[in-house]
């Protein structure tokens, strides 16, 4: 045998599939997306209806739907399995519509044609069927948030597994982090650890009452202005502060000092 298929030439070789063939393993498969929506179309009707489609007026959106996937599935065959109700004429018309499409129809087209909601997407797990009642814009956000809750979530679980408390249990176990005296004194926390007291500053007001007041009595108040005319007449005998010990100047002064 192998004798004869060296005698063969190279395009006979790769007519029988000698040459040229492509050995694919698990890693380099990938996922079809149209064929995905065409499985996640079977999803939604197994959920809705069983397994098969009831004979309905609007049971042909499904037909739509599947061949709108554009998987190249033969639609006959697919009918068949899921509807075979369906009349030829009508397998033919909706096959024609899809050959003329050169991609698949979107995910929110496909929502909007089988009422897909963002309940039942969630619940039944789809990827590439939108939702009726909600945006492209709003379930990436969704998404995003969902994610952060996972993330946040596997944090949690690994910071138990390591041993660590949560952030409850540390507050109720350290008093200083839950009464917070750094924004009673109006400082940062960072400047009240740095000057290392272990005790706030503030005085401790007295809750006896319905008015909070301090338990240590008020400094009389002096006048500023009394002070000040105090200090610039002086008292008594005595000089202003300001002119006590003065050293003579002047032309005056000089004519004083050689009379005498």
């Amino acid at each position: 045998m192998k004798s004869k298929l060296s005698e063969l030439t190279r395009a006979e070789r790769y007519a029988l599939g000698q040459i040229g063939r492509v050995k694919r393993n698990r890693s380099s498969w990938k996922a079809s997306p149209a064929l995905m929506r065409l499985r996640e179309i079977e999803k939604v009707i197994k959920a809705r209806h069983g397994s098969v489609l009831p004979e309905t007026d609007d049971a042909d959106l499904y037909i739509r739907a599947a061949a709108f996937s554009c998987t190249g599935q033969d639609m006959r065959q697919w009918c068949a399995r899921w509807a075979p109700w369906a009349s030829p004429d009508l397998i033919k018309l909706i096959a024609t519509a899809a050959a003329k499409r050169r991609h698949m129809m979107s995910a929110n087209g496909v929502a909007g044609m089988l009422m897909v909601s963002m309940e039942e997407r969630t619940r039944l797990g789809l990827n590439t069927i939108g939702a009726c009642d909600m945006s492209l814009q709003d379930r990436q956000e969704l998404t995003k948030q969902r994610k952060r809750e996972r993330d946040r979530s596997l944090v949690e679980q690994k910071r138990r597994a390591a041993g660590k408390v949560d952030r409850a249990s540390y507050l109720a176990a350290h008093a200083v982090s839950r009464d917070k005296p750094w924004e009673v004194e109006g400082i940062s926390r960072r400047t009240w650890y740095r000057r290392g007291t272990g005790q706030s500053r503030v005085e401790v007001l007295h809750t006896g009452g319905d008015t909070l007041v301090p338990t240590i009595p008020p400094v009389p108040v002096i006048s500023k202005q009394s002070s000040g005319k105090a200090g610039r007449r002086g008292s008594g005998d005595h000089p202003p502060a300001g002119y006590q010990g003065a050293a003579p100047h002047g032309s005056g002064d000089k004519i004083n000092e050689e009379a005498a």
